[in-house]
């Protein structure tokens, strides 16, 4: 019987590594950094302790509040409500969300139990993560 061993796993060596391809790198800077759920009356359930920095409220005062008192009707941030009800319609929606200095790209889903939609999922993502890390990992166009 031939025994085979895996480097760094079933061996003690360090497997040598060269630099890190852009597709290496790349799936690292699009992994969410935040996310909060809802309810079907878009009232927050889950909370984030990042995305409540984001929201400026500590994860306490965000939990079982309306998304409409949290973000309101204004401008620029109307978005986050419409994405949530299109999520709750059963589609995925996407909005920009910038709040006490920060700017994060977000997804919204619709939660599903037993066949409907029971709430929302919103994961996020800093850009300005997507843009640094983005640049380093792109070539230079000349």
């Amino acid at each position: 019987m031939r025994q085979w061993e895996l480097i760094g796993i079933t061996d003690q060596a360090t497997p040598e590594t060269g630099p890190a391809s852009p597709r290496a790198t790349r799936p690292s800077a699009v992994a969410p950094s935040f996310f909060w759920s809802t309810d079907s009356a878009l009232r927050m359930e889950t909370v984030s302790e990042a995305a409540a920095q984001v929201i400026g409220r500590p994860v306490a005062r965000c939990v079982g509040r309306d998304l409409l008192e949290l973000f309101g009707l204004d401008e620029p941030n109307s978005s986050a409500l419409d994405a949530h009800i299109t999520a709750l319609g059963g589609e995925t929606a996407t909005f920009l969300l910038e709040r006490n200095g920060v700017r994060v790209r977000c997804r919204v889903e619709p939660l599903q139990a037993n066949g409907r939609t029971s709430g929302t999922c919103c994961i996020a993502t800093r850009i300005e993560d997507l843009d640094t890390r983005w640049r380093v990992d792109r070539p230079a166009v000349a």
